[in-house]
């Protein structure tokens, strides 16, 4: 006998199982089978539907705002690709730079653009500057002899002085005559003979470059020799500018910088004979008019009456591409504006995005906006934040001293290099303290003027690294910190990638605490707030 097979459908077997029952009862059964997947399937939708409803009452129920802070936010990476994009730039031009004159204007609108697509709203300040040129590169000409004696020195421009940023264009003849002193003082001038041909010391910081000048020219200096002194004596000779922030804040005659070697060899040749130095020198120099800009964004969240800016400049020197100096410290900028966006954070201070122009013709950037704030603009901004130059190679990780700023906001400044120094301490990070000199986008608001604030980062610049500082940050001793400073060599080659992470950790801790203080002008004059 064979097995009799169980049908699948449920089958009548009471009602005595025809073959039609049970053909009805299996389309029942199917029927009810595809009523109960049908009704799983619903409910499982039902299920989810609440459970994305749930999910957006939680999401829209909490502050929109990420719990990430920005030191935690920002990518180096990212920063890296806008150093890459700037080299770009740079690179459109027969000399690679992103100067005013030359690829400042597209590094401008790469910046605009960036922050525009993360949704602030960008301000172009738009401003004149002198532009400053030098029509005889390499054409300079610097010579000396004893008088009454024939034999003539030449020296070499470029490996031995180099025609200063804003000479004054013409031909000179005079005795060299040294002036003792820091030439920051017109008492200094005393006994300076008018005519001659000034000596002076350029690595002292005790007052401008321009300042030095001025009152060399105000003396009656025929031209200006201004020589490094032994703590640079590895660097080349400067070409640093020799300008006070206005069309009219010029010098009138030649200025050239030389090394450290070519100044003492002056120094003997005035010093170890009986006859006096007469040096000839020839320059050829202008300075026209242009129009550039700031580039300014700020957040639609904070306090309109307590300001942080957030600045760097983004232009280069003519003579080249200006990654380090200072590409660095805008990359960063941009990259900490789009992690605070991306990332929803609503600061309680408002913060403003600055991108310098015209830096490296003077401040003229800064300088314009300070100016031109209103009382009570002026009023509204708690402090400053800059960052020029922060991935040099041969690097310290350097803080802006805040002891050194007008004591009316010295005890402000102070609490901004507490922060700074906190996050060092906190990452076991060996820094190092810099004075404030004036020479970057933060002098403007320090200004006794002005009394704003400010601290900042920086890695080194011509700067040489002492042997002591070597043995705390490895690299190289009696080498400038940055080889490239204002040189074509300063391409994205001319980066350190760890220390850059390092300083914009440290940027965008400071930041973060900074613009999430409810009262923070008191905060600023409360340093004992900070503990390490």
């Amino acid at each position: 006998m064979s097995e009799e097979k169980i049908p699948l459908a449920f089958t009548d077997y009471t009602s005595g199982g025809s073959s039609r029952h049970r053909s009805i009862h299996r389309r029942d059964t199917h029927r009810t089978r595809y009523c109960c997947y049908l009704w799983i399937i619903i409910a499982l939708m039902i299920c989810l539907l609440i459970g994305a409803a749930v999910g957006l009452v939680i999401a829209f129920g909490k502050s929109d705002s990420s719990d990430k802070p920005l030191q935690e936010a920002f990518k180096v990476n990212n920063a890296l690709e806008t150093l890459k994009q700037l080299q770009y730039i740079a690179n459109d031009f027969d000399l690679p730079s992103r100067s005013v004159q030359s690829g400042y204007n597209k590094s401008a609108e790469y910046i605009k653009e960036q922050l525009e697509s993360a949704g602030y709203n960008v301000t172009l300040q738009h401003f004149e500057v002198p532009v400053y040129a030098n029509l005889a590169e390499g054409q300079a000409v610097f010579t000396a002899k004893y008088s009454d004696l024939t034999f003539t020195w030449t020296f070499l421009e470029g490996s031995e002085y180099a025609v200063m940023s804003y000479s004054g264009s013409g031909t000179a003849d005079g005795t060299l005559q040294l002036v003792n002193g820091t030439a920051c003082d017109e008492g200094d001038f005393t006994d300076f003979i008018a005519g001659s041909v000034a000596l002076l010391d350029y690595s002292n910081t005790e007052c401008s470059l321009y300042d030095k000048a001025s009152n060399a020219v105000d003396a009656g200096a025929s031209a200006i020799v201004m020589m490094r002194d032994e703590n640079t004596a590895s660097s080349g000779p400067p070409t640093s500018r020799i300008f006070g922030g206005g069309p009219e804040d010029t010098v009138s005659v030649p200025v050239l910088g030389s090394t450290y070697q070519l100044g003492q060899k002056l120094l003997d040749l005035i010093v170890l004979s009986q006859y006096t130095l007469e040096v000839h020198i020839e320059t050829s120099t202008s300075v026209t008019i242009a129009t550039t800009y700031n580039v300014l964004a700020s957040t639609t969240h904070g306090k309109e009456d307590s300001i942080i800016v957030f600045g760097s400049h983004l232009d280069s020197v003519p003579a080249g591409p200006g990654i380090n100096d200072n590409g660095s410290g805008s990359a960063a900028n941009l990259e900490i504006a789009l992690a605070l966006a991306r990332n929803n954070l609503r600061p309680k201070n408002k913060v403003m995005f600055a991108f310098w122009g015209a830096e490296e013709l003077g401040l003229l950037g800064s300088i314009y906006y300070v100016d031109n704030l209103s009382d009570e603009e002026k009023e509204s901004i708690a402090l400053n934040l800059n960052f020029d130059m922060i991935a040099s190679p041969n690097y310290v990780r350097g803080v802006y001293n805040g002891s050194m700023a007008d004591e009316e906001i010295r005890t402000q400044c102070e609490t901004i290099q507490g922060l700074f120094e906190q996050r060092f301490i906190q990452k076991r990070l060996n820094y190092r303290i810099f004075p404030f000199t004036g020479r970057s986008d933060y002098g403007p608001f320090i200004d006794p003027e002005t009394l704003i604030p400010a601290g900042g980062l920086f890695t080194g610049a011509d700067d040489v690294k002492t042997e002591e500082e070597r043995q705390t940050y490895g690299g190289f001793a009696n080498v400038a910190l940055d080889t490239c400073y204002h040189q074509i060599c300063d391409t994205v080659d001319n980066i350190d990638e760890q220390v850059y992470e390092e300083m914009m950790d440290a940027a965008a801790y400071t930041l973060q605490v900074l613009m999430m203080q409810d009262d923070l002008k008191s905060y600023l004059n409360n340093n004992s707030t900070i503990t390490y």
